[in-house]
């Protein structure tokens, strides 16, 4: 998907979160755009664990600030698929309301710096660090934040095999080279 397009998806879900909070009625096809954007998280996260330019612990910032994204969506997903069911309507979209904006800035700064690469600076990785903690409190708020046992099924192990053998091998070529 392209960037601007992207931009434009996040902010058309923002509006219709609005509206649904506005009317009290909750549109279950809401699921299809989050996943949309699910889908955009998951190729920025791929790009991280390919990336080679930028150092190991900056691209494990960018990384997790996509997988806390997925995995926050993921419990919003769930929430509004069963919100008829429970009576979380229209609370649900009030609670995304709050949640959206944050993803659409560690969105935004994860671009950045995947624009920035070997220019990327530090304080691009603190603010990430920092956005994603906000993130993650304001999901336990708004019970957006999945369980720690929710977190740890809905990790793809052998995903996470080799995203840490990758991780691995550029720590260590990381580390030969400055040893040199």
């Amino acid at each position: 998907m392209v960037t601007e397009s992207i931009f434009n998806h996040m902010n058309g879900m923002r509006s219709d979160l609005s509206k649904m909070g506005a009317e009290g009625f909750v549109n279950p096809s809401f699921v299809t755009k989050i996943e949309k954007l699910d889908s955009e998280l998951t190729r920025m996260k791929r790009y991280w664990v390919e990336q080679k330019e930028v150092s190991v612990g900056s691209i494990f910032v960018f990384y997790s600030a996509m997988h806390n994204s997925k995995l926050i969506l993921s419990k919003m997903s769930e929430r509004f698929k069963e919100a008829h069911r429970t009576g979380d309507n229209p609370s649900v979209a009030c609670d995304s309301l709050l949640i959206m904006p944050i993803i659409s800035e560690v969105y935004q700064k994860t671009l950045q710096a995947a624009e920035e690469k070997q220019k990327l600076n530090l304080f691009r990785v603190n603010e990430m660090l920092r956005l994603v903690s906000a993130l993650r409190t304001t999901a336990k708020l708004v019970r957006m934040l999945p369980t720690l046992n929710e977190e740890v099924k809905k990790t793809d192990k052998n995903q996470l095999k080799e995203t840490a053998k990758e991780l691995d091998k550029k720590f260590v070529a990381s580390n030969l080279l400055n040893t040199i």
